[in-house]
């Protein structure tokens, strides 16, 4: 794996993750989804931190216990973030 071209890529994600697409949300509005979708896109961006924090240590003394933990720390937590006082994120 070449670590700095990796890196770019969860950049270029992550910022297509970001960019409002009004179309989809339209669509989403439409069949009545648009707050599971904002869900799924938080979980999303937050994974995508997750992986871009795994990515960035150097030095592999991290157990794969760790990390799925902070994986999965992360899921939960964007579940919990998703919406702020009734108003989505």
């Amino acid at each position: 794996m070449r670590p700095l071209a990796y890196q770019r890529a969860l950049d270029l994600f992550m910022e297509s993750m970001v960019k409002p697409d009004y179309e989809l949300r339209a669509n989403a509005g439409y069949q009545d989804c648009y707050g599971e979708l904002m869900e799924i896109r938080q979980s999303c961006i937050t994974y995508l931190k997750t992986l871009k924090e795994i990515n960035d240590i150097e030095a592999g003394d991290e157990s794969d216990a760790i990390e799925i933990g902070k994986t999965l720390s992360a899921k939960l937590s964007s579940q919990k973030m998703s919406f702020a006082h009734g108003e989505l994120i």
